[in-house]
């Protein structure tokens, strides 16, 4: 990492300051206001968000830092899978690598493999068992693991998968085929209307998914079952056949069929007018279309909706819980001190509410979410503030009815969930392929549909998963 080391003059300053104005006496857990500890943090916000965090960094150098004698020195990386590799280059000492940071963003996955290589600090070394109740205990306990079960991360910005809809065409659907919102409310009922939209708009897909994420692992927990149930000692993968086959239903078969049709980016999907809907991240509402542009001359307004993640008929209502977390490397008392001091001070109620209703994130403390209204009053300081607004509306009162599931890191949990979380989404992609291939060599599309929707193709799939899965588990492989 190549960077001009301006922290260096931010010290000098702030040095000079406490000496002209007299900064407040004494040292506190090895800091010093005349003699500033630099703590160094990589995160992996960017654009707009990283624009607020690096604001926040600024505020707190000439506020909190400069009266305790810390200053933050932020960089930021690309993307969380870039900051991961530089992460695991670092702990692992790789040749030309950096030293690491003090403070870091990550996800619950990749901070246990890490606490393997360097260990992270307990927060309850630093925080009181009151200031970590302050926390919604969903998002404080995905940093729990080990036999002590210390907290090892703090919840800093969450965000959830919600179904954003192009509600002016919904409308004009519902006007012509009697569907009502209640179909948006479901599995089931986002297939049907699926279904019924293909039919409608002529063989338009009708939702996308911009990532697969949590669905693999949510169909189970809203089924009633845990897929990775626990004795305290190992780890199993429980996956029912029913409960998968309710999943195939759900995102196999409306792909194979045309229904749906996902990507990386199913905003462009609405703004092109080929997409009615997609479930995506809370965080990126911002993104969604004011309006649809069929051609350079032909385009109209769109209003936005946004509601709750589907569930199926009769299950649980559990939400994704996203957005990385922050934990601190062992590194020396003062290091430590100022790291969590900075945490306390940037996750603090109301500052936190500035920082994440701006960007579409949810506020990690009780406290920040018990007011839509508070949130609201930051969301009109973002860009396509409406939708950021709906976005933000719908995660707080879905929260209110349902829970988050927070994922428990285990032994190999990171190559665990990759493959579960993959595996439909792959499945789809190489049978898409095939498809397609088959039918520009002359066969009946239908025909080869029927043929992908045989029970032996689902019983292929699940036996391979069940596989896999259980593999990784005890160790059986390493890839």
């Amino acid at each position: 990492m190549k960077r001009k080391k301006i922290w260096k003059a931010v010290v000098l300053s702030l040095t000079l300051a406490c000496a002209v104005s007299g900064c407040a006496q004494g040292k506190k857990h090895g800091l010093d206001p005349k003699k500033p500890t630099v703590i160094t943090v990589w995160h992996a916000y960017n654009a707009f968000a990283k624009t607020k965090f690096d604001e926040k960094v600024t505020e707190f150098n000439e506020t909190k830092g400069l009266e305790l004698g810390i200053v933050v020195d932020a960089y930021g990386y690309g993307s969380s899978g870039e900051l991961d590799d530089a992460l695991f280059n670092s702990a692992n000492k790789i040749i030309g690598s950096d030293p690491l940071p003090n403070v870091f963003t990550v996800y619950p996955d990749s901070a246990y493999r890490l606490d393997q290589l360097a260990p992270l600090v307990e927060m309850e070394e630093y925080f009181s068992a009151e200031e970590l109740e302050r926390y919604r205990p969903e998002f404080l306990s995905e940093g729990v693991w080990g036999e002590e079960g210390g907290h090892k991360l703090i919840p800093v910005a969450k965000s959830t998968e919600l179904l954003f809809v192009n509600e002016t065409g919904w409308r004009k659907f519902c006007s012509d085929t009697g569907f009502t919102d209640e179909a948006l409310g479901t599995w089931e009922g986002l297939v049907s209307a699926a279904e019924a939209y293909y039919r409608w708009s002529g063989g338009q897909p009708f939702l996308g998914m911009n990532s697969f994420n949590d669905f693999s692992v949510l169909t189970a927990i809203q089924d009633g079952a845990d897929p990775f149930p626990t004795d305290g000692k190992s780890v199993s993968f429980a996956y029912s056949k029913e409960t998968a086959r309710k999943a195939w239903d759900a995102y196999y078969v409306p792909h194979m069929m045309g229904w749906y049709k996902s990507s990386v980016f199913n905003q462009d999907g609405v703004k092109s007018g080929s997409l009615l809907a997609y479930i995506g991240s809370s965080a990126g509402a911002g993104y969604f279309p004011k309006e649809v542009i069929v051609d350079g001359e032909n385009q109209y307004p769109i209003e936005c909706s946004v509601r709750p993640y589907p569930t199926f008929e009769g299950g649980h209502g559990y939400m994704s819980q996203r957005g990385a977390d922050m934990g601190i490397f062992r590194s020396g008392e003062a290091a430590e001190y100022a790291s969590a001091e900075f945490l306390k001070w940037f996750t603090d109620s109301e500052r936190n509410i500035e920082f994440t209703a701006s960007i579409g994130y949810i506020p990690v403390e009780n406290a920040a979410l018990s007011s839509i209204e508070e949130l609201e009053k930051f969301v009109q300081k973002s860009d396509n503030a409406e939708a950021v607004k709906k976005s933000v509306t719908a995660a707080l009162e879905a929260m209110q009815e349902g829970k988050f599931y927070a994922r428990r890191p285990f032994e190999n949990s990171y190559e665990v969930n990759e493959l579960f979380s993959r595996s439909l989404e792959k499945k789809v992609e190489l049978d898409l392929n095939e498809l397609q291939n088959r039918v520009e060599n002359g066969e009946d599309r239908g025909t080869v549909i029927s043929g992908f929707m045989d029970d032996g193709n689902f019983e292929a799939w699940y036996q391979n998963l069940m596989s896999e899965i259980n593999g990784e588990i005890n160790g059986e492989i390493n890839e």
